[in-house]
């Protein structure tokens, strides 16, 4: 992520304590601010709107709920590396912000979050559960989930605190933070130049003598090496690092394996890229891990569902190097030859730039074997086109990725629907794809869209791919899309079902499909009828006759439009276990 230097504050006699925090904020560089009103909050939301009316570089986004605008965040900081913040009322205001938080803290996303509490006097300091009308303890809750979580109960120390917290968002494994304010601290009357501030502290990084002695070492197994393999995680992007990744591979010609977090680091037509790999990933692409006598993995935990149900294996026939910025990550579930703590920019830099003093072998022909592994192995069967009634989900994903733009952003939802996305969807250019990968909440994507869409500033669509299941639990965002005239283009994959619950009641349940089924519990409303409602122009994809041409007509529609993409009542995902 994009860091800010800190910016000093023109120093006033006195000011409010909410005027100083959005001025913080703003000097800072965060332009994006996020909104649910509430009575505990109200201070804080009228220092962001006057801020806007007089200064306008902080843009408040009023949601419809909570959680979605905890996800819109998320779905923001993605997409353009900047932090943005979010600030809603108190009790159950802050507890529906929990789940797009844990997005953020399991996928390393920084985010800044202000939650409203009751006034100081009326916080529990017994064992009564509660005094103050919707109070609730959202710091002890939230700790598991953020980096940072706070209650400022003292007017003094707000610099400190807001500085402490931007901090941590940024600094080392990026997360979210939460600066819990109690109603009287926020109208609390301070002096700016009285506060003190947070000077973090400095850990001493590993030593240059051992880094460098671990990087000579990574080099001589290089030269060593025959099949090695590089697999891009989210961390690469995380750290801004793509360009230093496809600089290593161009410079050794070392095939690129990706992991759904780090499915945009590499362009897909790229000769080197090799796939994705894991459970859910390509067959070809886990043959050449296996294949592999040396591989190098960056930015990624190495999480089970990428080195499968038998982690101790994933690495057979070689080393395993593991780089991750999060030393707790390493040496956990497969065993590294060697591992480095570290950013995975600062890393590609040193062992660039080793190689390049050393040398290095070219591994041409290794990468065109890779390549050969996964282009064998398409999860888009020639067979899928011939399909005569609704849309084969992996023809609609192969097609939608060949009529989206060179800069255009998907983002995916959970479920088959990630599946089938991060499978078929082939990246080029300037595109970015991504989910919630490791907490993967039904609904994020249509409020992560709208994170994006409301401050992106060029043309590029936002392409929002969902569920029928997934649309539902959002839907009331369709209503801010349409307040903001936000040209979120809607792809609803409808299965009529919870498709991968279905998928595990096949496999463990004996085809029992309670709840997950329009036979046993789930439902479906008119999900047309209902985007009309809120304004949005709706149509229907039924077939796969001329569904190029449908696609393209809906990406370049102007505004937002809501396509029902109506795939029958099976659908299937392709695994490797």
């Amino acid at each position: 992520m994009n860091h800010k230097s800190k910016k000093s504050l023109p120093l006033h006699k006195k000011m409010k304590l909410t005027d100083y925090i959005v001025e913080f904020l703003a000097t800072h560089g965060v332009e994006c601010m996020f909104v649910f009103t509430g009575g505990a909050i109200a201070h804080f939301l009228d220092s962001v709107f006057t801020r806007n009316l007089q200064h306008g570089d902080i843009k408040p986004v009023c949601v419809m709920h909570e959680q979605a605008g905890s996800m819109a965040l998320d779905g923001y900081t993605r997409a353009t590396g900047k932090i943005g913040a979010m600030a809603v009322t108190s009790g159950p205001g802050a507890t529906n912000l929990l789940t797009g938080i844990a997005c953020s803290y399991y996928d390393s996303i920084p985010g800044i979050y202000f939650t409203g509490q009751v006034r100081t006097w009326e916080l529990c300091q017994s064992k009564q559960r509660q005094i103050g009308f919707q109070e609730t303890d959202i710091v002890s809750i939230a700790k598991p989930i953020t980096k940072y979580a706070v209650t400022i109960t003292d007017p003094a120390t707000v610099r400190y605190e807001i500085e402490k917290a931007l901090f941590l968002a940024q600094s080392g494994r990026p997360g979210p933070v939460l600066i819990d304010l109690p109603m009287n601290i926020q109208w609390a009357e301070i002096d700016p130049s009285k506060l003190k501030s947070y000077k973090p502290e400095q850990k001493p990084p590993e030593s240059h003598e051992r880094i460098n002695k671990k990087i000579d070492l990574l080099v001589k197994w290089l030269q060593q090496s025959k099949r090695p393999i590089i697999i891009g995680g989210g961390g690469v992007r995380n750290a801004g690092a793509t360009n230093e990744l496809l600089n290593l591979a161009r410079l050794s010609r070392i095939p690129v394996a990706v992991t759904f977090n780090g499915v945009d680091t590499i362009v897909h037509d790229n000769p080197l890229y090799s796939g994705v790999i894991g459970t859910m990933g390509n067959r070809g692409t886990n043959t050449s891990i296996k294949e592999s006598d040396l591989v190098l993995a960056i930015g990624t935990r190495l999480s089970l569902r990428q080195v499968k149900s038998k982690p101790k294996e994933f690495v057979s026939q070689g080393k395993l190097i593991h780089v991750d910025i999060d030393p707790n990550e390493l040496n956990q579930l497969v065993p590294t030859d060697l591992s480095f703590a570290c950013d995975a920019k600062e890393f590609l830099i040193l062992l660039i730039n080793r190689i390049k003093k050393a040398g290095c072998p070219k591994f041409s022909n290794w990468a065109k074997q890779t390549r050969k592994n996964f282009e064998d192995n398409p999860f888009c069967k020639p067979e899928y086109y011939s399909q005569k009634k609704g849309v084969n989900p992996y023809v609609f994903m192969n097609t939608i990725s060949e009529q989206m733009d060179d800069d255009d952003i998907l983002i995916a939802d959970a479920g088959q629907n990630v599946m089938w996305a991060m499978q078929a969807v082939e990246v080029r250019a300037k595109q970015r794809l991504f989910t919630a990968g490791a907490h993967s909440p039904m609904g994020y994507s249509l409020p992560a869209a709208i994170g994006v869409a409301a401050y992106c500033k060029d043309s590029r669509h936002v392409i929002c791919t969902i569920g029928d299941g997934g649309v539902q639990l959002n839907i009331q965002e369709l209503q801010t899309i349409f307040s903001y005239k936000l040209p979120v283009k809607i792809f609803v994959m409808n299965n009529h079902s919870y498709g991968a619950i279905v998928d595990f009641q096949d496999a463990n349940l004996g085809k029992r499909h309670f709840a997950s089924s329009t036979k046993y519990g789930y439902t479906i409303p008119d999900l047309l009828a209902i985007a009309r409602a809120y304004k949005i122009p709706a149509m229907e994809i039924n077939s796969q006759r001329g569904l190029a041409k449908k696609i393209k007509s809906v990406l370049n529609s102007k505004g937002p439009i809501f396509c029902n993409v109506d795939m029958g009542s099976r659908t299937y995902v392709t695994l490797d276990v």
